[in-house]
């Protein structure tokens, strides 16, 4: 469209307004991420009476300023009572619209994000773009009508994929079921502007409450109830099976009572403490993984070329993820009876991901084109980090070297100006960017543009960790404690399982045994105070940390929130009673650390400190 665009922006909205050739555009710019808070809820409103009262308006274009359409509901937002009851009304106030609304969906829409587009009258979406309704994850269900309007777009079976598998969809897939209307690689505003005026050129707009397509077939509806229900019998969670249900009411009942059937089940599980677990573990996740104040002001560190010094199993897995992620690397072992195993042991990892097709041949020979392997020191000009494996013979402290970081945790008591990295073995796992007083932040910065390129997550500690080894000492030794209080090995394990300690990923959880009490209750204090203890050891950064290394690490379900999240639950006071008493028999474990008697006295728990 080359006609003239008149625009509009009222002071501190986060909804730009553009008239163009009968189109209202409201144009989402809340930045980072469109987060539907109260403030973008109000502009969108206010953008949409606009609309409505424009008689040169015919119809209504929402889309975004900014590198994703909304990642969702505002975080915040979600413990209070009426959690979720803006959304809903702006979203029935977006399908009862008389003029079409259309919706150009770019980067993500996620949970609250999607079920706005899913109210509107169409969907565009670019081809890059990813569409889905995460909410299972956080404990809950969508709560301003994703359980209602989806399936009678999609279907049963679709929209339970949708929602209770959490991955989101690509623009293809999403167009495929028919969740999107169209997809451009270019011209995405454009596009929606097109489809909103051709909508407006067809008579009034088809409403959400209005689509049969996914109600069409009832059998293969209710058997795609039916085998939902059977595969998540048993799930440790409410939320899967409070979809189901409301999946069901959708075919079930006019939109208006499904919406207030969902709104009810939405209410019921986010104050459930399954739902409060997930969300502290959802934002101690996403705040651990965010560098201090200092690394973060810094701009990315440049790398390209890493060296490794030292050969073995650990410089096996390190040269192998580098060369997948694209680097070019030197390794420098001076023993040969050393070096030769490990780039054996590499080329045969390789062979094994080509044989498995997980790479190509020709993917294969680029990385190993890009390895470069001596038993000379001077190998290492030129590169952009130095990673020094454990077992390494030292470094010749006559050589001019780049910036250097160790591999593994660094110990309580080390050098200043020293910087660690503990990796993690695979992409997607937690590693722990470690450095003693005084460090270097561009050698921290090197150290942390390594890691993501490897995709891992990193947690940033000080010397004594890995946080992760920490907690799972304390859990060891409240283990052995028990047992040699007779306690069998099988009803401990057994006790850990139905808490979710250990257990991974699994649907359900077995019953608890009438010990749970007795072996949790040790079990979680141990690691309370070995929390307390990293805390007050400057190893972790705050309790949030902690948290989020046990549930990264495995050890603790996300359910759970952590041990520092259960350690303020069950109350400082209570804890460190419990711990006393049982300080008597093991100090080395029990013995409450200062830091429990400080924040007692000052009427503060574990999460004052996140707030700091």
């Amino acid at each position: 469209m080359n006609s003239k665009l008149a625009a509009a922006k009222s002071e501190g909205s986060p909804v730009q307004v553009i008239r163009r050739d009968g189109v209202m555009l409201l144009v989402l710019a809340h930045r980072p991420v469109n987060a539907l808070s109260s403030d973008l809820r109000d502009g969108l409103l206010a953008g949409l009476k606009l609309a409505l009262d424009d008689v040169d308006a015919r119809a209504v274009v929402i889309a975004s300023d900014i590198a994703q359409f909304s990642a969702g509901a505002d975080m915040a937002e979600l413990g209070r009572k009426d959690a979720g009851r803006g959304l809903a009304q702006l979203c029935n106030a977006i399908e009862a619209s008389p003029k079409p609304v259309v919706v150009a969906i770019n980067g993500n829409a996620l949970g609250g994000g999607l079920e706005l587009a899913l109210a509107a009258h169409g969907r565009v979406a670019d081809e890059k773009a990813h569409l889905g309704l995460p909410e299972v994850s956080l404990g809950i269900l969508p709560g301003a009508g994703g359980t209602q309007r989806l399936p009678r777009i999609v279907g049963a079976a679709a929209a339970l994929k949708v929602l209770l598998e959490t991955a989101p969809l690509s623009a293809g897939q999403a167009l495929a079921i028919g969740l999107v209307d169209q997809v451009v690689a270019t011209g995405l505003r454009d596009a929606a502007c097109a489809m909103a005026l051709a909508l407006a050129a067809a008579g009034p707009p088809v409403r959400s409450s209005d689509r049969r397509e996914g109600l069409r077939d009832g059998v293969a509806y209710q058997a795609a109830i039916t085998a939902a229900r059977k595969q998540y019998a048993g799930a440790r969670l409410p939320a899967p099976g409070r979809v189901i249900d409301c999946i069901e009411a959708a075919q079930l009942l006019p939109l208006d009572q499904g919406l207030a059937y969902e709104r009810a089940a939405f209410d019921e599980l986010v104050q459930t403490s399954e739902a409060v677990g997930l969300r502290h573990a959802f934002m101690a996740e996403r705040r651990a993984l965010f560098p201090p104040a200092d690394l973060a002001a810094l701009a990315p560190a440049k790398l390209s070329h890493l060296g490794v010094w030292g050969g073995g199993d650990l410089a096996t897995d390190l040269v192998v993820q580098a060369l997948v992620a694209g680097l070019r690397v030197t390794l420098v072992e001076p023993r040969r009876e050393i070096l030769v195993p490990t780039l054996e042991k590499a080329a045969a990892r390789q062979e094994l991901a080509v044989v498995e097709r997980r790479l190509t041949a020709a993917a294969r020979d680029a990385d190993w084109a890009r390895l470069t392997s001596t038993m000379a020191a001077d190998g290492l000009v030129g590169v952009d980090l130095i990673l020094t494996v454990p077992d390494a013979v030292p470094l010749p402290a006559d050589m001019d070297r780049p910036p250097v970081i160790g591999l593994g945790a660094l110990a309580a008591r080390t050098t200043s100006g020293r910087v660690a990295l503990q990796p993690a073995m695979a992409a997607g796992l937690a590693a722990e960017l470690s450095c003693s007083a005084g460090a270097d932040a561009g050698v921290r910065a090197l150290g942390l543009a390594l890691a993501r390129r490897l995709g891992w997550k990193v947690l940033f500690t000080g010397p004594g960790g890995p946080l992760d080894r920490r907690l799972r000492a304390a859990l060891s030794a409240a283990i052995a404690g028990l047992e040699a209080q007779g306690l069998a090995r099988p009803v401990i394990a057994a006790a850990l399982a139905s808490y979710g300690l250990g257990v991974g990923e699994k649907t359900a959880l077995p019953p608890a045994p009438p010990e749970a009490d007795q072996v949790l209750s040790a079990c979680l204090s141990a690691m309370a105070n070995q929390g307390a203890r990293l805390l007050s050891e400057g190893v972790a950064r705050r309790p949030l940390d902690i948290d989020a290394a046990a549930i990264m690490g495995g050890l603790f379900p996300r359910w759970q929130g952590g041990p520092m999240f259960q350690a303020d639950k069950r109350g400082l006071l209570v804890l460190r009673a419990d711990l006393r008493r049982r300080a008597e028999a093991a100090p080395q474990i029990y013995a409450p650390d200062a830091l429990f008697d400080r924040l007692i006295g000052e009427g503060r728990d574990f999460s004052a400190l996140n707030r700091a």
